[in-house]
């Protein structure tokens, strides 16, 4: 991202570092114990998830980014889905109820997912 930065000749200071600015080491070092690596890609990529008003897309041929989220949200009752005849249906219940949804995909995204992966939801009813 520092080489676009400076391609698009945008103004920013060459030793910014994203991790101090935006970074919390707090929840850095949480993130470290559920697994993410400490490596300083893997530490940026979850600053911009953190800091994103959409849902995530991590592309994981490693799996670390699959084993942190699952470590994360163990707790908070995790739906782990795979593209399956029922899993919109799962899906709907996850986010109706607020559980954490985690959508294990091997090649292309299922066109319904769009709406909800650019967080275009509505609230049904009062």
């Amino acid at each position: 991202w520092k080489q676009m930065v400076n391609q698009l000749k945008i103004p920013s200071s060459p030793t910014y570092n994203m991790v101090e600015v935006l970074g919390s080491e707090i929840k850095i070092q949480r993130w470290n114990i559920f697994g993410l690596p400490r490596d300083t890609f893997s530490i940026e990529n979850a600053i911009i998830m953190d800091s994103s008003k959409r849902w995530s897309l991590f592309i994981d041929p490693q799996g670390q980014a699959n084993k942190w989220i699952r470590n994360m949200e163990k707790a908070n009752n995790l739906e782990v889905l795979k593209l399956s005849s029922s899993y919109i249906k799962k899906m709907e219940m996850c986010l109706e109820f607020g559980r954490p949804v985690l959508i294990e995909v091997m090649e292309e995204l299922d066109a319904p997912l769009d709406p909800i992966l650019m967080k275009q939801t509505f609230m049904q009813g009062t």
